[in-house]
């Protein structure tokens, strides 16, 4: 693996503008002749001057779309660009591996974006697919083979910039296929989220036969797949304030340290607004550019500031005197109280309230439902529950006119008595 290193100790008539050395046995990005250290986000477009302004140096992009525009804004800002390459994932769609057409269809596709943008001043490297569940090695499958010509071609087309692709957690099984079966990879990528705590010792074992240079995609709270769920099998969230706790506590623990272990860098997720399983489950920020907590917490980090969150803040909330561990369900139209409790008395705040239908792990369906009223008493606010039987959330968003916000949200189940037998 990493076919771009540079070994200080051999002497290359070419040297791409972005590459690996390697000097004793530790990585390092080599950009433009100068160490590059990553520390950014996994981005949209549009928030990339919140991205500068925190103290970020690079942004993970994953729409390829309008992707020329993408660059130039981060090439204005001074930001360099990790450049997704959609690719479809092998144990679901792995015909696009097996069906000549399609992989010819593909390889195009491949071949256009890297043509197009190879040599675009922001461009730092190309990142081959975002968890494609890359098959452990003895599987029997077209997919190394074609997916090591797709490498190769970007390799032939754009010598000048790595070639990565993403996988999950830290699997051992999964990491040495990806060593054995291609090669061709400058380093391997991760996306991390609760179970970044285990990823050193997870990854140890393995250390003989791979302790290369690797980024960290994808880092943050803790995924749906890594929350308690209620009865009805809904995940809960946990509040801003404790998602910046745990923002601060991971990168202080996990990824700082990895600095020595070979990390490249890594990207906080997600630097925007993106409605998947809730609205506020991985966003960063609400879609008229607020800020949460974590992003203070990122710039004081990246930026080596010691500053006081002036931002609105909360402990969390109860409905009916329950938490959303104790599975709360109400009857249709029954009046309900919801309480915020706070660790210091608020000041200036603002609440907004909402219900919205739950997603059941669906992308961007989420919605609001209409017509609710809210009667705010302080830090209390009654409610009727919807009438449509179902699973919902209560939300509630805090601002207090600094330009941050707060946020909470408690799962609640409406049962109809009309529907019964």
């Amino acid at each position: 693996m990493c076919s771009s290193c540079e070994n200080q100790e051999s002497e290359h008539k070419f040297v791409p503008a972005v590459h690996i050395s390697k000097n004793k046995g530790k990585y390092q990005l080599i950009r433009n002749g100068e160490p590059f250290y990553m520390h950014g986000a996994a981005a949209h477009k549009d928030f990339l001057e919140e991205l500068k302004d925190a103290g970020a140096n690079t942004a993970r992009i994953y729409d390829t779309i309008d992707l020329k525009s993408t660059l130039d804004k981060a090439q204005l800002l001074g930001l360099a660009a990790v450049v997704d390459i959609p690719m479809p994932k092998e144990h679901t769609d792995g015909i696009f591996y097996e069906d000549n057409d399609l992989f010819e269809e593909m390889y195009s596709r491949v071949a256009r974006v890297v043509t197009q943008h190879k040599d675009h001043p922001a461009l730092l490297y190309w990142n081959l697919g975002n968890e494609l569940y890359y098959p452990y090695f003895y599987k029997d499958t077209k997919f190394y083979e074609r997916f090591n010509i797709l490498i190769d071609l970007i390799h032939e087309l754009d010598p000048d910039h790595p070639v990565s692709t993403t996988t999950i957690g830290a699997n051992k099984l999964r990491v040495l296929s990806i060593e054995l079966k291609s090669p061709q990879l400058d380093f391997i990528s991760f996306n991390s989220f609760g179970s970044l705590s285990t990823f050193t010792d997870r990854l140890k074992p393995i250390a003989p036969l791979w302790n290369g240079p690797h980024v960290i995609t994808e880092w943050g709270v803790n995924g749906p797949w890594e929350a308690p769920l209620t009865s009805w099998g809904v995940p809960i969230e946990e509040t801003s304030t404790k998602k910046a706790e745990q923002i601060i506590q991971r990168y202080r623990d996990y990824i700082k340290p990895l600095k020595n272990s070979n990390s490249l860098g890594s990207f906080v997720f997600y630097w925007g607004q993106k409605n998947e399983i809730t609205p506020t489950w991985y966003s960063l920020f609400e879609p008229n550019h607020l800020k949460s907590q974590a992003v203070f917490e990122l710039a004081k980090i990246w930026k080596g500031l010691d500053a006081e969150f002036p931002g609105p803040q909360l402990e969390y909330i109860l409905l009916n005197e329950k938490g959303a561990l104790d599975d709360i369900i109400l009857a249709a139209g029954q009046p309900a109280i919801a309480e915020i409790f706070f660790d210091r008395p608020p000041k200036g705040y603002t609440f907004h309230w909402e219900i919205r239908e739950e997603s059941w792990y669906a992308y961007h369906i989420s919605q609001v439902i209409p017509g609710m009223e809210f009667h705010v008493e302080d830090n209390r606010v009654r409610f009727e529950a919807p009438v449509q039987e179902g699973p919902y959330r209560l939300h509630l968003m805090i601002t207090n006119n600094t330009g941050y916000y707060a946020t909470a949200n408690i799962p609640f189940y409406v049962l109809n008595p009309a529907n019964e037998e």
